[in-house]
């Protein structure tokens, strides 16, 4: 006999080995299916509120309006924040790259004077007026939390 208790030459019965990577590949598998499903996330999924884009309707006209103009078309030398001219730059991109472009340089007398907050309220303003559908919940303005949310000027 050898030390296992079985005897030398006879091989000891195998039951169901435990394969503990089987598990992380599965839990890799999910998390990537998940992390797609959030990519597909589109400003017409509803995510922005009413009362946060009539808080940024407000926060637009006297901060905003002077530059990009009252209907968000632009004026003069600031770019339109809504129709085929803002979306011919935009569409594609993570909407988290507008919000940031909005927070560290508007408005163009004071950059950076908004809070993350009314950002997202006036981002939101945005969508509205570009058409885009409210949703039952304001628009997160936290780091990362628009990442996954992509601009489009059509509904996929």
């Amino acid at each position: 006999m050898d030390r296992t208790g079985t005897e030398r030459g006879r091989m000891k019965p195998v039951g169901r080995r435990r394969r503990p990577w089987l598990g992380v590949l599965g839990a890799v598998a999910l998390s990537s299916v998940a992390l797609t499903a959030q990519a597909a996330r589109t400003v017409w999924d509803g995510i922005y509120s009413d009362e946060q884009a009539e808080r940024g309707r407000v926060l637009y006209a006297d901060r905003c309006a002077r530059c990009h103009g009252d209907s968000l078309t632009g004026i003069e030398a600031a770019p339109a924040l809504t129709g085929t001219a803002f979306y011919s730059n935009w569409d594609g991109e993570a909407l988290e790259a507008l919000f940031d472009r909005m927070r560290m340089s508007m408005p163009q007398d004071k950059p950076g004077s908004l809070s993350r907050p009314q950002n997202a309220d006036i981002l939101a303003h945005i969508l509205k007026v570009g058409g885009h559908p409210a949703g039952p919940a304001a628009l997160d303005g936290q780091p990362g939390a628009l990442a996954r949310t992509t601009i489009r000027m059509y509904k996929p």
